[in-house]
């Protein structure tokens, strides 16, 4: 397959990570090759290359593209209300990108600006809500474990198994405990 005609198809970055998006969504971190981009585009793997980068460069593309906003402060009046939305938002955002949170998970170095400021955010409010030290760090780590594990399930049941409805009741429970 050699190069194609000068003006055949004119590719973007845009195309290239819409295409990679979909194929990660669908079949996952194994589906999204360059082979498979390029099929999928009609051009060949070295122009989808050239317009995503390395295979994590493309990667950390999508995650800023589907993560966008995550570090958005909430307007809500209170910290645990404010960690509600916080974690309500980005559940919905990992519920809808499963595959692509699983490849973060497998190289925190993908994590981005937008989900390092989520962090940031989080830390802020458990702070605000007086929480400090060792209890800070755990209040963390369950938030966040158990966003990904309910949005994990979420994405894996059946369509409308679970819902933010679901997800909320477990959130307040370990937001009740910050006193």
């Amino acid at each position: 397959m050699g190069r194609p005609p000068r003006g055949s198809r004119t590719l973007s970055k845009d195309d290239v990570l819409k295409t990679a998006l979909q194929l990660l969504d669908e079949g996952g971190s194994k589906a999204l090759t360059f082979k498979a981009l390029a099929e999928a585009l009609g051009v060949t793997p070295m122009a989808v290359a050239h317009h995503a980068g390395t295979k994590d460069e493309m990667i950390a593309s999508l995650v800023a593209i589907a993560f966008a906003g995550s570090d958005t402060p909430s307007e809500a009046a209170t910290p645990k209300l404010r960690l509600r939305d916080l974690m309500s938002r980005y559940c919905a955002q990992v519920t809808k990108h499963p595959e692509l949170a699983k490849c973060i998970l497998e190289n925190p170095a993908l994590i981005g600006s937008s989900l390092t400021g989520l962090t940031r955010l989080i830390e802020t409010e458990i702070t605000a809500a007086d929480v400090s030290g060792a209890e800070a760090r755990t209040i963390l780590c369950l938030l966040v474990d158990y966003t990904h594990g309910f949005a994990f399930a979420a994405a894996a049941a059946p369509r409308g198994a679970l819902s933010a409805g679901d997800f909320t009741p477990a959130l307040d429970w370990v937001l009740d405990r910050i006193e």
